[in-house]
């Protein structure tokens, strides 16, 4: 298998953790996961060949590549703890890697000499099964191990800086976090007057389909980008009390409004 050879040892056993764990696994990596509490780690004990424990210890000291997988604010501490548990026993050639979009690679400088991200840009919940080819991994590495790492699940593996990664995690949060707001709220309004949500499936599969095949802006449609001001004081009337959804309508509205009149303003003028 195309991953055979490959040693890895997983901290953490969150939504993350646990597709890569299943990911590597399934292309032949060997696997080992850490968590610090037993609870999270049943899940994952009928995996084949993966060895889970609470004890960092008895992960392998010849293991390639150390992926920190956790939530942001205890990397660093998770990080102390490999150190002070395996830092004698590390190889030269090595890795220790976290996961996070929104964190620098000098978090890991301090604890290793080897050291990197890898990234995998999606939204990861436990029950749902992912086609991996497809999802875009981001490394930052000084060797290539993170790489090859990548490239054995992934046909999308990019170099990218600790800065240049804020600001990829930053549009991710508009375009997955925010849009699945919007869903919430879109389930709220419907539930008034009793229409499942659904009823909405298509239109979100055409919208998510129109923006492979067209750039976002030219995607826009609705009242906003018609400017049918009619139609959207309708839609604040029948929104009433509540304010917060309101809010988030009007501003909605204007910023469609707004980035359509700047395109406006920067498309060539026709002869």
């Amino acid at each position: 298998m195309v991953g055979a050879g490959y040693k890895i040892a997983i901290l953490g056993a969150g939504n993350v953790a646990s597709h890569l764990l299943r990911a590597f696994s399934k292309v032949g990596c060997s696997v080992a996961v850490w968590n610090r509490s037993d609870g999270a780690l049943v899940a994952l004990r009928d995996e084949p060949g993966v060895l889970c424990t609470t004890c960092m210890d008895e992960l392998p000291a010849d293991a390639q590549v150390y992926l920190i997988s956790v939530k942001d604010d205890a990397v660093e501490s998770v990080a102390q703890r490999l150190q002070q548990a395996k830092g004698s026993e590390l190889g030269s050639g090595c890795i220790v890697a976290h996961t996070a979009g929104s964190l620098p690679v000098s978090l890991l400088e301090k604890y290793f000499p080897n050291c990197g991200v890898l990234y995998p840009m999606q939204t990861f919940s436990k029950d749902k099964e992912l086609d991996y080819s497809k999802i875009h991994f981001f490394v930052e590495e000084k060797s290539d191990m993170l790489h090859r790492l990548a490239g054995c699940v992934s046909e999308h593996v990019h170099d990218l800086t600790s800065e240049q990664r804020k600001v990829l995690h930053l549009a991710s949060v508009f375009a997955c976090n925010f849009a699945n707001h919007c869903y919430v709220m879109a389930e709220d309004v419907l539930r008034g007057i009793g229409v499942p949500f659904a009823a909405l499936l298509p239109l979100i599969s055409e919208t998510t389909d129109k923006v492979s095949a067209l750039p976002p802006l030219k995607a826009q449609t609705g009242p906003a980008v018609r400017e049918d001001r009619s139609v959207m004081d309708a839609h604040r009337q029948l929104l009433g009390d509540r304010a917060d959804l309101r809010e988030i309508y009007e501003r909605m509205s204007e910023s469609i409004i707004k980035y359509k009149h700047d395109n406006d303003r920067l498309r060539p003028e026709k002869d």
